[in-house]
């Protein structure tokens, strides 16, 4: 209607969000909040719950779409704040998909876990809703719209688009304005967790599907942290501005940030996560020992921090700012944390040999890219902002990518090398020599 008036709407409720708010809540804040740790939740808890998904598909119905930039605005230490939370909670929109606080810690008293409405939405329905009245022409309601934005420059009124895959402020299902920071503290919650799970959902005459389930979101949730943390690399931020605005739309994730990603990765991926083979769980639901499951979870991280978009906009990034963090820099801090054997003379074990050949033949593949070149993704758009452009495409065969690929493959082989008289262990070895049989066949083909 011309008028503007929601005139009427419907919101599509799927019949089992109850169980998914269940598993959430409790991967998610069951260390802080004892009302998660069972089976079915009192109905005073689902019924909070149940209201703050309803509050998020109601704004919907008013016009407003996913913030997923909202949730950055808030400093990670405010996240752990008692009396800050109770006033703001963790995230100015609840149009973000921020789910529920997993950064504060036992001893914070934190009791405001999940979000409601708040200042970024009130902001939004200003905007959308609020008559302009004595103007004569679209651009004169243009102008007031954008006084609006410019009295309204706080953080927590930013808008970050959902559809940005480049600008690791905007994210889906994360907090704070530290992936690295709020990703530690949520790990620190999941080893108080994930060891309690089989004696909460024990139950008389039941199997262990419960438990693997439960098993299963625990290692969902660790997996959205190694995601959101590896977005920093590579990453551009994007804030569309006016001309009367200061500052530069696409601005490279500044160098510490990205370099902070990687050493949390080195940190808390690609040293083998033992926490999560817990001997009280893994060995009532599954065969396996892990292994295999952690070397998964290290390939897919591998492989997409060696995504070629990715490495052009680090390429893009470096080419006329030296202070930035570049391809070289990233390929640098892989190699000395993944293969840091060489250099300590440790005994390597399986999940590192695993690791280590997974390094290898990514490296070794960057040396024969396919014909398709590097994509990007679609940043921001909306009527006063026309789409923004993709991240820069380019061909693999005509940038840096397979030189520095080339030149790290041979520092690896002379570490390797001088590593090997010194190795003593005997799969050690045998690793380290098929590993040097690998690069000297991709260096030189026979």
């Amino acid at each position: 209607p011309r008028s503007g008036e929601i005139i009427e709407s419907h919101i599509g409720w799927y019949h089992n969000v109850m169980s998914l708010l269940n598993s959430w809540y409790t991967i998610q804040t069951a260390a802080v909040d004892p009302r998660s740790r069972k089976r079915t939740f009192d109905d005073d808890l689902m019924g909070e719950l149940i209201r703050f998904v309803s509050a998020h598909e109601v704004g919907h119905t008013l016009g407003l779409r996913h913030n997923f930039g909202s949730s950055s605005s808030t400093p990670v230490e405010k996240l752990r704040d008692k009396e800050y939370q109770a006033k703001h909670g963790h995230t100015p929109s609840i149009m973000d998909y921020a789910r529920f606080n997993y950064v504060a810690q036992p001893e914070d008293g934190v009791t405001n876990l999940f979000p409601g409405v708040g200042a970024y939405d009130r902001w939004a329905i200003q905007w959308g809703y609020k008559p302009i009245f004595d103007t004569k022409s679209v651009e004169d309601d243009k102008k007031i719209l954008n006084k609006w934005v410019l009295e309204h420059r706080d953080p927590m009124y930013w808008f970050g688009s959902e559809i940005n895959s480049y600008d690791p402020r905007s994210q889906s299902e994360d907090l704070g304005n530290n992936a690295m920071l709020a990703s530690d503290y949520g790990i620190k919650n999941l080893k108080r967790i994930l060891p309690s799970l089989n004696g909460w959902y024990k139950e008389e005459a039941e199997g262990y599907k419960k438990l693997d389930e439960m098993y299963n979101q625990v290692v969902g949730q660790y997996r959205r942290y190694m995601g959101h943390v590896t977005k920093y690399v590579g990453g551009i931020y994007e804030t569309p501005k006016t001309y009367d605005q200061e500052g530069m739309v696409y601005e490279p994730t500044p160098k510490n940030l990205q370099r902070d990603a990687i050493a949390f990765l080195n940190k808390q991926l690609f040293e083998t996560p033992k926490w999560m083979l817990d001997a009280t769980v893994l060995p009532l639901t599954r065969p396996g020992s892990g292994v295999e499951q952690v070397r998964q979870m290290q390939e897919a991280t591998i492989n997409s921090l060696h995504d070629y978009g990715r490495m052009q906009r680090l390429i893009e990034s470096s080419a006329l700012n030296a202070n930035a963090y570049s391809l070289d820099d990233m390929f640098t801090d892989l190699r000395k944390g993944i293969w840091s054997e060489l250099a300590s003379g440790k005994t390597i074990d399986n999940f590192r040999r695993n690791l280590q050949k997974v390094h290898t033949e990514k490296m070794i593949a960057l040396l024969t890219p396919g014909n398709t070149p590097a994509g990007g993704g679609i940043g921001f758009s909306s009527p006063f902002f026309p789409a923004s452009p993709a991240s820069p495409v380019a061909d693999p065969k005509k940038s840096d990518v397979i030189s520095l690929s080339r030149a790290h493959l041979i520092a690896l082989r002379g570490e390797v090398t001088a590593a090997l008289p010194r190795t003593t262990d005997k799969l050690s070895r045998y690793h380290l020599q098929d590993v040097l049989a690998r690069i000297n066949q991709a260096l030189d083909p026979k």
